[in-house]
Formats: structure tokens, C-alpha cells, sequence
């Protein structure tokens, strides 16, 4: 009969199974200096320019970080490299206040061109949306809120393309912003970058997008879990027939049907309510777009279906052709009717 192992020698197997089973965990990882990299299946990036800020790196797409008073500038979150349209989600905790300048935001850079750009959804002392030198462009529903929208320029400035460029931001500033505390929201990221080019804010080829806590001349703390809700699929991956539903007041409107800002086809209008059929396996953004205002011609897009699946126009996220408050686009966008050069949003395929 084999012996039964001794107290000594079970405890010392039952701790060798448990580290075996720790050694497949991810551990948490706290940065203070500046890095990039990978952390159990996100791309983070951590940057400051001096202080004690730091950022720690827990399982899947949470990160904490603290930061105080005698930190200059830093930023820092978890996300995807390269960036581009997904749905993303994020809940946890901001711990700043109305007098700490400090952003939580989803935030990314493309190159050619360099762009730095932010979906800003809560602030402290100052709204980016009052910029100095900025530009405003509107806007736009999305998400159950507005997003103010305003570029700025930075003039040798640290960028990922070195400590001395020159680039453009876009800010995308939720209205109302989600405050402080306890915290959570989503982003639809196509529908930004969708009404940014609208606008002719064009983005260049994707490097890194992650969820950021940022902080300037202030103190605070973040703990901040993402997550993503959907991604473009790959192009290529799969045939989608799109039916836009439209007509003209006069007939002969131009209207096009753009996905991740390529045309995918163009149609002329009758005054006659009729389907318009375009077969594509893009993906990405996709709106439609009216091109050659004139004289009495407005456009009326009922809705489009998407593989038989109806998006409404006037249920969409924006809509800079319609004629609103005196301007075109100066509106909340919900309308079916495009009456300016000018296009409707209608989220990814």
C-alpha cells in the first residue's frame, strides 16, 4: 500500500498548484515614466512631461491613476492600436472636481496628416470647446447628447512624430458633459469621425486610440474599466445591400452614397419618391451625401435599410444640410430633408 503523504508534503503540493495557477494571471503594472505597449489583449500609452503622475495597468481594459498638484501635464488610458470606429464602452470611477483641469476622453492620433483628436465626455475647470484661436464647426447628436465640435491648432507642441510639431486637434465636447464620480457611457465612434469629415476635418491613417484620463496643473484619481461593442469588420468581409430611399423638389439632385468616406455610388434625383440600390462589401461610417444645391433643389432621403434593416433619417446622428435656426446645420440634425450641400449620418455598416 503506498503511503499517504505527510501534512508537510501536501501543503508544499497544494502551494505548487496554486502558484501554477498565478503564473497564468495577468499582474497589475504601474507606470511612472512614459511608455507604450500591450497589457493583457489593450494597447495602453502613458505619457507626462514631469510630476509624480502614474497610471497602473489591471486585467483586460481597466487602468487606474493618480496624479497631484505638482504634476505638469499627463495622459494616459487603455484602448486599440491602430484606433479607428468602434463602439466603445466605458464605466468606473473619475475622481476630480469643477476646479481640477482634467480630462476623461476617448482620445487618439492619426498620421498623414498628424492629428491629436478627443471625444471629450467629461471636464473640469476648462471646456477644450473654448480653445484659443479655435474654430468652431457645429453639432451633432450622438449617444444621447450633443457633442460640440471645435479644432485647434498646436504649434511645436510634443506629438508622436516628435517634441516639436505642428498639427491640428479636433475636440468632440459632450453637452452635458457626464460629471464626476461614479461613471459610464458609450461612444460611437464612427458617428465623430463621420461628422468631422463632414465638416472637411479629415483624419489620416490610424496609430493608437485609447480611453484617457488627463490631467494639467491639477490633482486626481481615475479608475476606468472599457470595453468595445462592436468593431468594423474587415473590408472584404462580407457583401451588404444598402437601399437609399430619396427624391428631389426639382428634380435633378445629385446625392451619394459614401462609406468610410469613399463613394460608393452617386444618383440623380426625380421628384418621385424611389429606392436607390447600391451593393458593397465596405465598412465603416456610412452616410448620404447632397452635392449640388441650387435654385429649388432640396432633397428628401426617407431612410435607408441596410441588408433590409431601416435607419430612419430623422432618427439618425447628424445632419448638416438641413436648414435649422437660420443656418445650415444650425440645428440638432433630426431631419429627413437635406436643403444645403450638406450630408445625414447614419452610424456603421
Amino acid at each position: 500500500m503506498m503511503k499517504s503523504p505527510s501534512r508537510a508534503a501536501r501543503s508544499a503540493a497544494a502551494l505548487l498548484c496554486a502558484t501554477g495557477l498565478l503564473a497564468g494571471a495577468v499582474q497589475a503594472q504601474t507606470l511612472t515614466n512614459n511608455s507604450t505597449g500591450t497589457h493583457d489583449g489593450f494597447y495602453y500609452s502613458f505619457w507626462k512631461d514631469s510630476g509624480s503622475a502614474s497610471m497602473t495597468l489591471h486585467p483586460g481594459g481597466r487602468y487606474s491613476s493618480q496624479w497631484t498638484s505638482n504634476t505638469n501635464n499627463w495622459v494616459g488610458g487603455k484602448g486599440w492600436n491602430p484606433g479607428g470606429p468602434r463602439v466603445v464602452n466605458y464605466s468606473g470611477y473619475y475622481g476630480v472636481n469643477n476646479s481640477q483641469n482634467s480630462y476623461l476622453a476617448l482620445y487618439g492620433w492619426t498620421r498623414s496628416p498628424l492629428i491629436e483628436y478627443y471625444v471629450i465626455e467629461s471636464y473640469g475647470s476648462y471646456n477644450p470647446a473654448s480653445c484659443a484661436g479655435g474654430v468652431d464647426y457645429g453639432s451633432f447628436q450622438s449617444d444621447g447628447a450633443t457633442y460640440n465640435v471645435r479644432r485647434c491648432l498646436r504649434q511645436n507642441a510634443p506629438s508622436i512624430e516628435g517634441n516639436n510639431s505642428t498639427f491640428y486637434q479636433y475636440f468632440s465636447v459632450r453637452n452635458p458633459k457626464k460629471g464626476f464620480g461614479n461613471i459610464s457611457g458609450t461612444i460611437t465612434v464612427a458617428n465623430h469621425f463621420n461628422y468631422w469629415a463632414s465638416r472637411g476635418l479629415n483624419l489620416g491613417n490610424h496609430d493608437y486610440m485609447v480611453f484617457a484620463t488627463e490631467g494639467y496643473q491639477s490633482q486626481g484619481s481615475s479608475d476606468i474599466t472599457i470595453s468595445s461593442g462592436g468593431s468594423n469588420p474587415p473590408p472584404g468581409g462580407g457583401s451588404k445591400t444598402i437601399v437609399v430611399r430619396a427624391r428631389g423638389t426639382a428634380g435633378g439632385e445629385n446625392i451619394s452614397l459614401k462609406v468610410n468616406n469613399a463613394t460608393i455610388a452617386s444618383w440623380t434625383l426625380t421628384t418621385s419618391m424611389a429606392n436607390y440600390t447600391a451593393t458593397t462589401s465596405a465598412s465603416g461610417g456610412s452616410v448620404v451625401e447632397f452635392t449640388n444645391d441650387g435654385g429649388n433643389r432640396d432633397v428628401q432621403v426617407d431612410y435607408i435599410s441596410v441588408n433590409g434593416s431601416i435607419r430612419q433619417s430623422e432618427d439618425q446622428t447628424y445632419n448638416t444640410g438641413v436648414y435649422q435656426n437660420g443656418q445650415c446645420g444650425g440645428g440638432n440634425g433630426r431631419s429627413e430633408w437635406l436643403h444645403c450641400n450638406g450630408a445625414i449620418g447614419y452610424g456603421n455598416l
